[in-house]
């Protein structure tokens, strides 16, 4: 049962965006907004509903479309799963992949479910204590003490759940959220390439689109219901409710909603905060991401392993840098930083107008400001340090046997020794196989090389002692290329048998071991840990100073706030509308296989034969739009959307599925910062679409009848 919050957390006026916990719904009028089922059967937090047909899949949303357990979600959600199985001989990223027998889907390696089965507000709970401290290091580590004491009780009390603590404002606000795991998850249907990708990164973020992204998964349990691992002898798991298909879609003007998972806003964040991101942390993010994914399709060229073995994280790559570059023409047409400085400065008026205010948040504001302001004046060098071990695993890897070697050196007493190994090792040991997988020595070092050449270049008051010193010693690139290539054939850490050895067991084992590899992160380890502990105490300083900004903000618009997003479950409603993003320039809301056809290069847009063929003939079964006369591909929405929401069911007034939503318009990518009906647009597959492919293209009847469509 989902127990409400909303008196807690939130007022009765209605917010301006629309991410709404499920315990504000009750504070909508979505009789008036367009909805013709009953609400309490949209959500019940007594009983059955239809939220309990929303599944988080991993970082995506999907939904639960039959009694046996088999869900929707988004293509380029199951991507990873298809590329980790495919070879040169059965490429499946390519070809797509079709299970005609339960018995041959195939694992999802790694992914977990989740449903979510309850949750309460625990903030008292986590700020227990917080009150009788003025350090700020010490206040986040109370509330981290706090929330482990409360998910341990609660994962103890709860063995068939998983429970987690969400913070919904931040420093201020905290909810407990229980979730049923799905750990044994099977890839069912997964189109081809040329569909689920149609266009790839050229048309991403953009429309008009013509993607079929969408998949079909499905999740088992062990014979007596109960959460299990991948095992033959698992049996599809029964939801407790699964959704409706509408297959005469939706119009132009129908009203809309999504149930999902959104991942990450920062709406309720200051103008210093947008002033760091727009001017520091998504260009140096875009701009590396853009370097990885040209120097592996370089690497990749005349390979086709290698071109599968980097597909996945191309892509990942590729969604991210297009989605900050999206971003930062948002920040500059909306004007969005000058606009919340200006906004600030009203609020600081309006509460130095009024005493009690002014003493109680008058200082709020300007010590944010001076916190970003040290933020700001050492943001390379910061970026470097946040980065410069994601680009190569293996140097993580090494820096994370130097972490662990130091502090187990420090340690005194021989009990507290023998805790460490016994605790420790073992996370080690997780850390190693998680990514020993992404291991790969010469994108590596050309990523070493272009990082601390990018610090090298940094003004003085954001040199990295470490990189100097590289330099110094290395003064030349064909020396820091040598060195490399010297250290990397040298070490072991790239070698699992020996590094399973290493850390197999609760001995002190890793400690003795040492190579060039592990002797360069210990200086990086030792500025980076200086630094980083400076960061702890800003974070603990802004974690007290935005609970305050919550405050301060709320009494000067005179109305509480929805909670930023944060992978929790929220509602969000709408219409299907088009919209003008440019001067003079109007987007209809519907795209067709008309267009799908129109867009063929054989480069970029590459089609299968069949579907041509049916274009030809003019073949869209039932699934032809009546209006359009052709076959919806593709349709627009007002809804607010993030990350996260990729794979949510899109639903008509009756709760039916008439789409699967995966991607936003460009000028949508800002929000994330803010959301606008005039420039914020989702982008689903029409449930037509994705239909008609099943049964002309992949002839998928097992799928079909499935889904109950004839």
């Amino acid at each position: 049962m989902l127990l409400s919050i909303a008196a807690i957390l939130f007022s009765s006026h209605k917010a301006d965006e629309g991410m709404f916990p499920l315990s504000e719904m009750k504070n909508i009028d979505l009789k008036k907004a367009g909805l013709r089922m009953e609400p309490i059967d949209l959500y019940n937090p007594d009983g059955v509903s239809l939220v309990d047909a929303i599944v988080r899949v991993g970082g995506c949303t999907g939904s639960f479309v039959s009694n046996d357990g088999l869900m929707v979600t988004n293509h380029h959600c199951a991507f990873g799963f298809v590329a980790a199985m495919s070879t040169v001989q059965n490429n499946y990223i390519r070809d797509g992949y079709l299970a005609k027998e339960r018995n041959l889907e195939a694992q999802a390696k790694g992914l977990v479910c989740k449903i979510t089965a309850s949750y309460r507000d625990v903030s008292s709970e986590v700020l227990m204590g917080t009150q009788n401290t003025a350090d700020p290091v010490e206040r986040l580590k109370i509330i981290a003490t706090n929330t482990k004491k409360i998910t341990d009780a609660e994962n103890k009390s709860n063995p068939g759940l998983s429970c987690e603590i969400s913070e919904m404002f931040t420093g201020k606000s905290f909810v407990l959220f229980r979730y049923q795991l799905l750990k044994d998850v099977r890839l069912v249907y997964v189109p081809a390439r040329s569909i689920g990708e149609y266009g790839g990164e050229k048309d991403n973020w953009v429309w008009p689109r013509h993607s079929g992204d969408f998949a079909f998964l499905r999740a088992y349990v062990a014979p007596d219901g109960s959460s299990a691992e991948y095992n033959a002898n698992n049996v599809p798991f029964k939801p407790k409710r699964f959704l409706k298909i509408n297959t005469k879609g939706i119009n132009e003007n129908d009203f809309v909603f999504i149930l999902g998972y959104p991942g990450r806003t920062f709406r309720n964040q200051p103008a210093a905060f947008y002033k760091y991101h727009e001017e520091y942390m998504l260009k140096y993010v875009s701009n590396l991401y853009d370097w990885q994914i040209n120097k592996m399709e370089e690497m990749g060229k005349g390979s086709d392993s290698l071109q599968i073995k980097y597909s996945g994280k191309i892509k990942s790559l590729a969604n991210t840098t297009k989605n900050y570059k999206g971003k930062l023409q948002g920040f500059r047409r909306v004007g969005l930083t000058e606009k919340k400085f200006e906004e600030e400065k009203d609020m600081q008026k309006f509460l130095q107008a009024d005493s009690t205010l002014n003493a109680k948040f008058g200082n709020v504001v300007p010590e944010i400001n001076k916190v970003y302001d040290e933020v700001i004046a050492n943001a390379p060098r910061n970026l470097f340090f946040d980065y410069i071990y994601s680009v190569a695993p293996t140097l993580q890897m090494a820096a994370a046997l130097d972490n662990y070697k130091v502090a187990y050196i420090q340690l005194s007493s021989k009990d507290d020794k023998a805790n460490y190994l016994r605790n420790q090792v073992p996370k080690l040991r997780a850390a190693y196989f998680r990514l020993y997988p992404q291991m790969d020595p010469e994108l590596e070092k050309a990523g070493i090389l272009k990082m601390i050449e990018d610090a090298h270049q940094n003004n003085n008051n954001n040199k990295v002692v470490a990189v100097e010193n590289f330099y110094k010693k290395y003064p030349t690139l064909e020396a820091r290329e040598k060195v490399l290539n010297q250290l990397y054939a040298k070490t072991k850490i790239s070698k699992a048998e020996f590094m399973g050895k290493l850390l197999s067991d609760s001995s002190e084992a890793f400690v003795k071991y040492n190579d060039g590899l592990v002797a360069l992160t210990h200086d990086l380890n030792i500025e980076m840990n200086y630094f980083d502990e400076i960061d702890r105490k800003r974070d603990g300083n802004l974690n007290s100073l935005l609970a305050r900004y919550a405050d301060a903000k709320s009494a000067f618009k005179q109305k509480q706030f929805i909670p930023d997003a944060n992978a929790t479950l929220r509602f969000t409603y709408g219409f299907v509308r088009g919209y003008y993003p440019n001067d003079a320039e109007f987007n209809k809301p519907f795209t067709t296989l008309k267009g799908v056809i129109e867009k063929e290069d054989g480069i970029d847009y590459e089609l299968m034969q069949v579907v041509k063929d049916l274009y030809a003939a003019r073949d869209f079964g039932q699934f032809i739009h009546p209006t359009l006369n052709d076959l919806p591909v593709n349709f627009l929405y007002n809804l607010d959307t993030t990350g996260g929401n990729s794979g949510s069911p899109v639903l008509d007034a009756d709760g039916k599925l008439v789409g699967v939503n995966f991607d936003r318009a460009y000028t949508a990518t800002i929000n994330d910062y803010a959301w606008n009906e005039a420039y914020s647009r989702s982008v689903a597959v029409d449930i037509r679409y994705v239909l008609w492919t099943i049964q002309k293209v992949a002839q998928a009847n097992n799928l079909l009848a499935e889904l109950n469509v004839n």
